[in-house]
């Protein structure tokens, strides 16, 4: 009897305490905390300003990360390649944007080729792109050519209109060429690079049909008389600084209405001999002057333009360098940490290199501010330039290695020199993506 009384007691205190487990897991359970969303709602900003990079610091997930049930759609390192890929169809645009209780701030965005769509940590200013994203510049302006008008299309099924240029927008869409005639031609209106891949694209009119108005692949375009360079039709103009070196270089095509009425271009016949206008070597190679140069005052061109023939060497023309009033020195920083980066840290203890002519982006006659603008400069897009630095491989606790790559953070840049004027350091944040 004694025996069975202590049985029965054991087994009462181990029922006990499986329900004062139970009960204790439950409570743990219960007081864990999740997030919740106050705040949902459609973007209503331009779709262009809505442009974003992913950095790789930040998953995408079916729903704000911190809520219950939220499921991973894409790793930080997939995000790290699309935000470093070369292909514009790797570009997301964000369209919804959530905040919860805790300040967070989370965009719903989908890619440009609409792979992936989800939600990701933007930040904790909503309308401000931060935390996983980067505010992106799918485009960047280019130079107008000095040819604007008489254009063709080669082949409007390869080469067609764009209302956006394909992969620029999400969902950019094709021109609707139903009224076009094969004998149009097109004025250029705006030139563009794109960023990732730096194809040149022009925007036309049509000149017989002006609702005919788009984005065209310069290939994609002939110029009036146009032709290919030749050894019997142009002139390679070379600029050269004072020290002898190339800084750019410009072919100029002869045309045939430059010429004398009966005149023919032939590899060696003297300019002088040949054009209307004996000068229009000089005119041409003013006009094509590399950015961030002049013509030399003091140094001559190795020959008088007249004298210059079809089909000869370089014509070098002697240029200098345009020296800014105001020149603003770069430093690099960590956005993760705020700390400066050290050219000890980078391949090749150093930092990017750019020549005096790229330079010239971060100078200025007049000390004012610097604007926001200076930082979409393609500069910024090149990956051998300052989109990204490489730094010194580490040795892994499992013996691998692992190269650091730095990515631009143009966001954190803009905030960082909001006040900064020309002359000032300017400080450039790089954003080391977290696996």
């Amino acid at each position: 009897m004694i025996l069975s009384f202590k049985k029965s007691l054991y087994l009462g205190l181990a029922a006990v305490a499986i329900v004062a487990a139970v009960e204790l897991t439950t409570t743990d359970a219960s007081a864990k905390s999740y997030a919740r969303i106050t705040s949902n709602q459609v973007m209503q900003t331009a779709p262009q300003n809505r442009n974003v990079t992913t950095n790789g610091t930040s998953a995408l997930y079916t729903k704000a990360g911190t809520l219950r049930g939220a499921r991973m759609i894409a790793s930080k390192y997939t995000l790290q390649r699309y935000g470093s890929s070369k292909l514009s169809s790797q570009y997301f645009r964000a369209y919804r944007v959530a905040t919860t209780n805790r300040g967070a701030v989370y965009y719903k965005v989908v890619s440009f080729n609409g792979v992936y769509r989800g939600w990701i940590y933007g930040g904790r200013v909503n309308g401000t792109f931060a935390g996983g994203l980067n505010p992106a510049n799918t485009m960047v302006n280019a130079n107008l050519p000095l040819q604007k008008t008489g254009y063709t299309l080669t082949n409007p099924q390869k080469y067609t209109l764009w209302v956006d240029p394909k992969w620029s927008q999400y969902k950019a869409k094709q021109f609707d060429m139903s009224s076009y005639s094969a004998n149009d031609t097109f004025t250029i209106t705006d030139a563009a690079v794109k960023t990732r891949e730096q194809y040149l694209y022009y925007k036309v009119i049509d000149d017989k049909n002006s609702a005919i108005v788009g984005w065209v692949y310069s290939g994609g375009v002939a110029a009036p008389n146009s032709q290919q360079a030749t050894k019997d039709n142009s002139v390679k103009i070379n600029y050269v600084n004072p020290a002898g070196q190339s800084v750019g270089a410009y072919t100029w095509i002869i045309q045939k209405t430059d010429l004398k009425a009966g005149a023919t271009m032939t590899d060696g016949d003297k300019l002088g001999d040949i054009l209307q206008n004996s000068t229009q070597l000089s005119d041409v190679a003013t006009k094509n002057v590399p950015t961030g140069y002049k013509i030399s005052a003091t140094q001559s061109p190795t020959n008088q333009p007249a004298n210059f023939t079809v089909g000869s060497e370089d014509y070098l023309v002697y240029v200098d360098p345009i020296k800014a009033n105001f020149l603003s020195p770069v430093a690099y920083y960590l956005t993760n940490t705020g700390q400066q980066i050290s050219p000890s840290q980078l391949v090749g203890n150093t930092y990017p290199i750019l020549i005096d002519a790229q330079m010239t982006i971060f100078s200025s006659q007049t000390q004012g501010i610097v604007p926001a603008k200076v930082f979409d400069n393609a500069l910024f897009a090149d990956p051998n330039k300052l989109a990204s630095l490489t730094g010194v491989s580490v040795k892994n606790a499992d013996g691998t290695m692992t190269t650091p790559i730095y990515y631009f953070n143009k966001q954190a840049t803009i905030a960082a020199n909001t006040t900064a004027r020309y002359g000032d350091t300017l400080k450039l944040y790089y954003t080391l993506p977290q696996r």
